[in-house]
């Protein structure tokens, strides 16, 4: 059996930090007797997503109970899920849980502590209509969130994915890949949400069966992918993270990816950055001169100074759900009664 070792972590955001507002993003990783599962999440960066924070940790939470459940019932998982149209009817019952599961928490944690006046008035005047809905007791989008997750066992790997953010996936031969198809409503800093109402018919997904297990699943949230400027460079930094923990061993590699994450953000996103990962090491260091030799022929990426005193532009930096649009009048407006999509930082 192949060892498995998953990691993850979270830094809040140089923008969020200089504008004292909480890190939104979370992480979580989990290592099993027969399988390892990685997490990571973005809640949305907008004033009027009151509590986001609480739902990014729900979402990766939910996430893992519900994929260990899932794998807990599969009788014969490999051959199951060989079958395209049976793998694809259990995703969607396993993504159908998730948001389910997600939805109670939610419910559970608004029942318990009810919106405040202090909370409320954060929300601008131009998403008013959000301080109705809240007041009113439509508090879903205040826990808006993305997800992103992915589990490896001996005989195959899946994950799903919900708003922005990126899979990346190193192979046994070194081939590096973004296995996850894109969603076109992820755009700039507008992105799909666990609080849409079509959240459970919105779920990306991607299988490995066994003969292309990777050696490496990286999953980042956008603030690790919008410090890049296009999708090679980010496949370097996911070669060198790589490269780092086979030439100093997995705990060293994590410490070293921590003490960087607060680096990246400043020069690059500005936003909470997040990056979990599940590392098949012995896969890992098959493949290690290949993942050298593609990270020398890159383009080399300007180690630049990280900056000083950098101003964000605040509504730039704000992620939002894509049905959220500013609204232009002095009057306030009533909220649609389901909302699409949302903004992240």
């Amino acid at each position: 059996m192949e060892k498995l070792t998953s990691f993850a972590q979270t830094r809040v955001g140089a923008s969020h930090l200089s504008r004292d507002i909480v890190c939104q993003d979370s992480s979580l990783c989990e290592d099993h007797e027969s399988y390892s599962f990685a997490a990571a999440a973005d809640g949305h960066g907008s004033p009027c997503y009151l509590r986001t924070e609480r739902g990014s940790k729900f979402a990766v939470e939910c996430a893992a109970e519900c994929v260990a459940e899932f794998l807990d019932s599969l009788e014969d998982a490999a051959e199951v899920l060989a079958d395209e149209r049976q793998r694809q009817q259990l995703f969607n019952q396993l993504w159908r849980s998730i948001i389910a599961r997600w939805h109670e928490r939610t419910k559970k944690d608004f029942a318990a502590e009810p919106f405040t006046e202090e909370e409320l008035d954060r929300i601008p005047d131009k998403f008013m209509h959000y301080r109705l809905k809240y007041a009113q007791g439509d508090y879903i989008s205040a826990y808006g969130t993305t997800l992103l997750f992915a589990a490896v066992t001996d005989d195959y790997a899946f994950g799903a994915q919900i708003g922005d953010g990126k899979c990346v996936v190193i192979d046994g031969d070194s081939n590096v890949t973004a296995p996850i198809p894109e969603d076109p409503r992820c755009y700039e800093n507008v992105t799909t949400s666990m609080c849409q109402d079509d959240a459970a018919l919105s779920a990306r997904f991607f299988y490995l069966n066994k003969g292309m297990l990777p050696a490496a699943v990286f999953l980042c949230t956008d603030g690790v992918e919008n410090s890049y400027w296009n999708e090679e460079q980010l496949f370097g930094f996911f070669r060198g993270l790589a490269l780092t923990m086979v030439e100093n061993g997995m705990e060293e590699g994590v410490r070293q990816l921590g003490e960087f994450l607060p680096a990246m953000t400043k020069k690059g996103s500005g936003d909470d950055v997040s990056c979990s990962g599940i590392i098949a090491m012995s896969k890992l260091s098959s493949c290690s001169d290949g993942i050298r030799e593609d990270l020398a022929a890159a383009a080399p990426v300007v180690d630049e100074p990280v900056p000083e005193n950098i101003v964000y532009d605040d509504e730039a930096s704000q992620q939002v759900v894509t049905d959220v649009m500013p609204v232009e009048t002095d009057t306030p407006v009533e909220a649609p009664d389901e909302p699409e999509s949302g903004e992240q930082p």
